[in-house]
């Protein structure tokens, strides 16, 4: 993905903050445009036409075309005025002469974290995004970045990048006023007793946020090497917070990263009843450490996100997640309760008389000892490997899993029960605690993690969807099939509400157009 022609500076961002507070502004520039003056805005036929909307008649293509250029063009200016370092950052050039501009964002609260807004047209995708989900209507599509900051800290180093809708109320052509506004909030513009779509271009927003992101973990990297990508491990925003929203969790599975949702998130934000019941969310993860170490970490960034969300006055979290391949592995763990019963199968003896450190012994309650989380009513499985994978008994599999790079806290771990607990370890637990674990070796379908700890009963009181890749012709029985890497038998589950069997695909199902299509049918059910 990449950017085409120049991008807006900060310029509007500062002018947003400079009207939304008194503190000093701390935007910088994105790009010098040059010296080249901008044409005026014909700000009387944009004022036109902004009277036949008040009215509530549909203006012809071409006025409407006119108004919406009118619209980013004051933007533009407003950024161009901010790159010259003019004094009067919010002074218009009009066909009536200089005009002050005034913004107001009423239904944006977090618009004054703001330090980038670019023109969404100004965005080229020219890799990564196949579909378009751009809606054509009244007003300017704009993108606006959120840099992360202690009050709104799930948000990637690289930022959130967001769709924002700009309109200029032009009730007074002499005072006019930028409306910004949240497409993902309404659709529409209510005047006349008439509705008008709002222009929006969530493709954009996507576009340029995963451009940045992608590199948070890069597959095979992250895959191999954890310590490097330990600190970025966490749970993030991808679209705009609304505490009334349902909360969706992506996650990815092995030797893959957050990246690969892109096209299906595109996808799904292309349908309006999509996006405006839910926000969504990413987890990335390195992914060669151990299955239970991972899944800790992911309750407890779903812990995390619940109470930010419920800091933010979300009341019922219902959550949803999408999981792919070993993601759901992670994910099941949410909604099941582990303890004495998983430990004693590890441990001869008691946790407390352990003799270990008091910080080793907190990384094994972490693992081993936790309930479920009750907000997590429904998870979808694509090409999730249940009962484990052949494939990662093949020599190259192995090959791969001596160069994975386990945490070095579990090394530490390891260690120390190996040489001050050993005789407490039953078979398993000497399986369990072997310093060459890996996320790999876990997959292996005479792994005690995948045959006992994981591949537990399903949770009545979740409702769990499939939907399984499959390589081979149809006239070839299921149980004999795959999707390349897992086979059928593994990914069939019983006791899910639907399974959908995708051919011909291979391991990646959720990219595939019927997967994408499966997984926006469940998020429209009640």
């Amino acid at each position: 993905m990449g950017l085409g022609r120049q991008c807006v500076s900060a310029g509007l961002a500062g002018l947003v903050l400079l009207s939304l507070s008194s503190c000093s502004l701390k935007v910088k520039v994105r790009e010098d445009w040059g010296a080249a003056p901008l044409k005026p805005i014909p700000l009387e036929e944009a004022a036109r036409t902004w009277q036949d909307l008040k009215q509530g008649r549909l203006p012809n293509e071409e006025a409407l075309a006119s108004y919406n250029s009118a619209v980013r063009a004051s933007v533009v200016q407003v950024g161009e005025n901010w790159a010259r370092g003019d004094r009067e950052v919010s002074l218009l050039k009009t066909d009536n002469g200089g005009v002050g501009l005034k913004v107001g964002a009423a239904d944006i609260p977090d618009l004054a974290g703001a330090d980038e807004i670019i023109p969404a047209d100004f965005v080229r995708v020219r890799s990564g995004l196949k579909g378009r989900s751009v809606v054509e209507g009244v007003g300017s599509p704009l993108i606006m970045r959120k840099p992360p900051s202690p009050t709104d800290p799930l948000i990637p180093e690289t930022g959130l990048w967001v769709p924002v809708t700009a309109l200029l109320n032009l009730d007074q052509p002499s005072a006019p006023v930028l409306e910004l506004v949240d497409p993902t909030v309404r659709g529409h513009l209510s005047l006349g007793r008439t509705d008008f779509p709002l222009s929006a271009n969530y493709t954009a927003a996507f576009a340029r946020d995963f451009q940045d992101r992608q590199f948070q973990f890069k597959s095979l990297g992250a895959l191999l090497q954890f310590e490097e990508f330990a600190d970025r491990m966490g749970i993030y925003r991808v679209t705009p917070f609304h505490a009334e929203k349902e909360p969706v969790i992506f996650i990815h599975g092995i030797n893959s990263s957050p990246s690969t949702w892109d096209e299906v998130l595109n996808r799904l934000y292309g349908d309006e009843s999509i996006r405006q019941r839910y926000e969504f969310w990413t987890f990335g993860y390195p992914t060669g450490a151990p299955i239970p170490y991972m899944a800790a970490e992911f309750r407890d960034a779903v812990r995390e996100m619940l109470a930010f969300r419920a800091s933010r006055g979300a009341s019922h979290q219902r959550i949803t997640i999408v999981s792919h391949s070993m993601g759901g592995l992670l994910s099941k763990t949410l909604t099941f309760s582990s303890g004495d019963k998983e430990w004693s199968t590890l441990f001869k003896v008691p946790i407390d008389d352990l003799e270990i450190g008091e910080s080793e012994r907190e990384t094994l309650r972490r693992m081993i000892y936790f309930d479920s989380i009750p907000e997590v009513e429904r998870i979808v499985f694509c090409a999730v490997p249940h009962k484990g994978a052949e494939i990662v008994n093949h020599p190259a599999a192995k090959l791969v899993g001596d160069l994975i790079e386990v945490p070095a806290q579990l090394l530490v771990l390891s260690t120390k029960i190996l040489t001050l607990s050993a005789h407490a370890l039953t078979p398993e637990g000497l399986e369990f605690t072997r310093d060459r674990l890996t996320s790999i070796d876990q997959l292996s379908t005479e792994a005690w993690t995948t045959s006992e700890f994981l591949n537990k009963p399903l949770n009545p009181a979740v409702t769990w969807h499939s939907i399984i890749g499959n390589s081979r012709l149809p006239n070839v029985p299921l149980e004999k099939t795959g999707d390349g890497v897992v086979p059928y038998h593994s990914s069939h589950i019983e006791g899910v509400a639907s399974e959908k069997v995708v051919r011909p695909s291979g391991h990646s199902v959720h990219r595939t157009d019927a997967g994408m299509e499966e997984i926006a049918r469940i998020l429209k059910l009640p």
